[in-house]
């Protein structure tokens, strides 16, 4: 054991985070701390009002990419890595062909609206229905409408559905392994929370074929080898979650165990209020959500705010505004946390607009609750990578 823990102390993990404007990598070693991090900003078009892509070939090249050039600083042998971790933008929807390995359309991304008309006349008809099934509303921000609009738009034969943690885990693992994890499937309208699976029902509601979809697994799960071409060394990923579900899941860990309905903000691209919860509830102004917990799986209830973290960015070098931006960003926090269920005892942020703390300390005046910042600021990289020695950590104490 003793050998164990001393060849764990010199081990690192590397986590690849899919975020909607860049691709970061880290290299981060037993204790979380970053020893080293890469990021390259990814292309967004608009081809028409409301509609937003991306190329998934840009996204697999970048993430191949930045994931050399934080090995490559980290100056860490291969030996010492002993896994890695995905996370990824939720909702972004990628359909590829099984045998040729090319998409059939651009990855459409999670803000974009092409569907509103479907998803408005099936809320009206169906909407309870769906909630109930998968604690969100039909929206075109989920993933179901998407899929069914490439499926009605491109022709094509074996085809495969994927969000963005499936399209990569296809093209770098070894044998092309066709899986998602929970908390993605979690966000696609066709995933039965509370039974943990596809629903037939849902699928039917969509006109989306089963076979089109991957295999679910856990968060914490062996998902496969990435091949050895890759970095010439193979690495087995470990970890695989939702931005928002890792970013809580870091929170769940920087608190008591004992601790009930921890609350995170992230304050990102998007803005994100997450709350766990005990059991399945929906909740206005909610989505209900399924988290990594540190037994395995639990609920969550999330809530959004239409703020940007790019409008902090275009506002840095004005102070006086900067200021008087995050203190609205703060007082729309503030009414979404009264929202909650549950008051919380302590908030735990993270996100690029909150890492010099100024947010946090405005939060802190506004709210009157106890604000705690994350250790580090991209919260969804540092959860992951907390799931990725979690899943080490257990396979070590089976040996």
């Amino acid at each position: 054991m003793k050998n164990l823990k001393k060849f764990l102390k010199n081990s690192y993990v590397l986590v690849l985070d899919v975020g909607t404007t860049g691709i970061k990598a880290f290299v981060f070693d037993d204790q979380c701390h970053v020893k080293a991090k890469a990021y390259k900003k990814i292309s967004k078009t608009r081809p028409r009002k409301g509609w937003v892509e991306q190329d998934p070939r840009e996204i697999l090249r970048v993430s191949c990419f930045v994931l050399r050039c934080a090995i490559k600083d980290s100056c860490v042998d291969s030996k010492q890595i002993l896994g890695m971790g995905i996370t990824n933008q939720r909702e972004a929807t990628v359909v590829w062909n099984r045998k040729t390995g090319k998409p059939v359309y651009p990855v459409i991304g999670w803000e974009d609206d092409r569907t509103r008309a479907f998803c408005d006349k099936l809320k009206k008809s169906h909407g309870d229905f769906v909630r109930e099934r998968t604690g969100l509303t039909v929206d075109p921000y989920f993933s179901a409408s998407k899929i069914r609009w490439i499926l009605q738009n491109v022709s094509g034969k074996d085809l495969a559905f994927g969000t963005l943690d499936s399209w990569l885990i296809w093209n770098l693992c070894e044998n092309n392994p066709h899986i998602i994890d929970e908390t993605n499937a979690a966000r696609t309208l066709l995933f039965d929370i509370r039974k943990r699976k596809w629903s037939d029902e849902l699928l039917e509601l969509f006109d989306v074929p089963k076979d089109i979809l991957p295999k679910v697994f856990s968060s914490r799960a062996y998902f496969g080898n990435l091949r050895k071409d890759v970095f010439g060394f193979l690495i087995p990923i470990l970890a695989v979650c939702g931005d928002q579900q890792a970013s809580a899941y870091a929170a769940i860990r920087s608190q008591p165990a004992s601790r009930k309905n921890i609350t995170k903000i992230t304050y990102g691209t998007g803005v994100f209020v997450v709350q766990t919860i005990n059991r399945f509830v929906l909740h206005p102004n909610f989505f209900t959500t399924l988290v990594p917990t540190r037994k395995g799986v639990g609920f969550a209830l999330e809530g959004k705010i239409e703020k940007s973290g790019e409008k902090v960015t275009s506002l840095l070098s004005s102070p006086n505004k900067l200021r008087a931006y995050l203190r609205s960003l703060a007082l729309d926090v503030d009414q979404l946390i009264t929202k909650l269920p549950t008051r919380p005892r302590e908030l735990v942020v993270d996100g690029g607009s909150a890492r010099d703390g100024i947010v946090t300390l405005i939060q802190q005046e506004v709210s009157h609750i106890p604000v705690f910042q994350q250790t580090n600021y991209d919260g969804t990289a540092l959860g992951t990578a907390m799931l990725v020695w979690d899943s080490i950590d257990k396979k070590s104490k089976k040996m």
